[in-house]
């Protein structure tokens, strides 16, 4: 499957397929669609219509489908002392888990990381998603809560 999917930078015109996968994210993650903060509309705005984005996005293709995105940023590691890239989503549909895609996705942001001269990359994985935490250990990536000794906290802003 890996190498029948391409990897490419996001356009506004992929705004309804990101939304759509970022609902289907929620659902694995038990957050009722009502829930949603996000919208298609909100993706337009933040991503595509200010300058500079507030977010960057990757979206892995196949068939001209969408099949699965990575959402980022930029920010500042004082910790690090430079630019880090801050994972917001990676998610790639059920259909086609476990073929390589999510893999093609990271390895993608790694590069971009690796272009943009980051000190490092940056994501939180919910604590029973054992799939997902073996996938990133595969690629050497640390636990903070457990090196670091560190919790991740979060006081939201908005209603």
């Amino acid at each position: 499957m890996a190498d029948e999917c391409t990897v490419r930078k996001a356009v506004r015109a992929d705004c309804k397929d990101i939304w759509e996968m970022f609902l289907q994210l929620q659902a694995i993650e038990n957050i009722p669609p009502e829930q949603a903060k996000l919208s298609k509309e909100t993706l337009q705005r933040d991503g595509f219509d200010c300058s500079p984005p507030l977010f960057h996005c990757i979206v892995a293709e196949s068939g001209g489908v969408a099949i699965g995105y990575a959402l980022y940023s930029y920010q500042y590691s004082a910790y690090e002392g430079g630019l880090e890239m801050r994972v917001s989503n990676l998610f790639v549909k059920e259909v086609y888990r476990c073929k390589g895609v999510g893999k093609l996705l990271f390895e993608a942001l790694i590069e971009k990381a690796k272009q943009q001269k980051t000190v490092g990359i940056e994501w939180m994985v919910l604590n029973w998603n054992r799939t997902a935490i073996k996938f990133y250990e595969n690629f050497g990536a640390q636990d903070l809560t457990i090196t670091e000794k560190v919790h991740a906290f979060r006081i939201s802003l908005s209603e």
